[in-house]
């Protein structure tokens, strides 16, 4: 969903992890409702804490880097990263409170580079505040048309981050490119994300950063399967004419990938060339995922 500029990672989200109080059936309503709360706060306070975590892992990569190029982003550099994610904060917490896009907010950016983290960091601390101060169902607007909550946004923004973490990651190490994570020892690829995360991250990314797109459009050449190997989840997915269907669990597809959650994480948003996982099968179905928007 492009807004400032067109690049994987763009401000984008999700609603599969909102929990609904239609779906539990107890005798003791209030019990009931005491549980689904503290149940949902649980998974609420994680993302919240990744947000955090994330952003701070991003600002002490980019301190020293503002001029670095970031392989995953082809011509921007560290300091064109920070102010991406810095605008994508100050929009996030400008939307809070509103159901429908609020216009009329101008982002102004710091005069001088260096004052340019003090100025990323302002904003997610912002940001951060406004998720622990309301609930998920406090209203904020997205641009999926669907579940306008703080709720939604907290599980975006904690993904974004996370995404562009990595791309600072990869900008400090000086790499040329994603391809050139291929000549790297696999310890050194700088994961950083539990199971856990990655497989939320995951099941965002398709079903909200492209199989929630009002506009998605074309088609993969066949069915993908994505078997996780450090958690269980596996996925199926196909594309067809705009239609993205996602099935949970172990069947056969055109095409496979076989790695962790991280690994696939990555790969789905472009951060990870594919020639580093198990593939097998077609293997134009996976390459025709590089056309898929991000």
């Amino acid at each position: 969903m492009a807004e400032d500029r067109t690049i994987p990672g763009k401000e984008l989200a999700s609603e599969s992890t909102n929990c609904s109080r239609k779906s539990f059936f107890w005798p003791n309503r209030q019990l009931a409702s005491k549980i689904f709360v503290r149940l949902c706060a649980m998974e609420r306070n994680e993302l919240i804490s990744h947000f955090r975590q994330e952003c701070e892992k991003f600002a002490a990569l980019c301190t020293a880097v503002l001029d670095h190029a970031v392989p995953s982003c082809p011509g921007w550099t560290v300091q064109d990263l920070i102010e991406h994610l810095g605008t994508v904060h100050r929009r996030a917490a400008f939307r809070v409170g509103s159901d429908v896009d609020p216009t009329g907010y101008e982002i102004n950016l710091p005069a001088e580079s260096s004052e340019i983290l003090s100025w990323f960091n302002e904003g997610w601390n912002n940001l951060f505040k406004i998720f622990n101060d309301h609930p998920d169902d406090f209203p904020a607007w997205n641009w999926s048309g669907k579940n306008q909550t703080l709720g939604w946004m907290i599980r975006r923004q904690a993904h974004e981050a996370a995404i562009h973490r990595f791309d600072a990651e990869l900008a400090h190490m000086g790499l040329p490119s994603v391809a050139a994570i291929k000549s790297l020892p696999a310890e050194s690829i700088p994961f950083g994300y539990t199971a856990e995360f990655a497989k939320d991250g995951i099941d965002e990314r398709l079903e909200i950063t492209i199989g929630g797109r009002r506009n998605l459009s074309g088609s993969l050449p066949g069915s993908l399967h994505l078997h996780a190997t450090d958690i269980d989840a596996e996925w199926t997915v196909t594309l067809t004419d705009g239609t993205m269907t996602i099935e949970r669990g172990h069947q056969k597809a055109d095409a496979a990938i076989k790695a962790t959650a991280s690994e696939i994480y990555l790969w789905s948003w472009g951060r990870l060339p594919a020639e580093i996982l198990q593939c097998f099968g077609d293997l134009a179905v996976i390459d025709a995922w590089k056309k898929l928007p991000a």
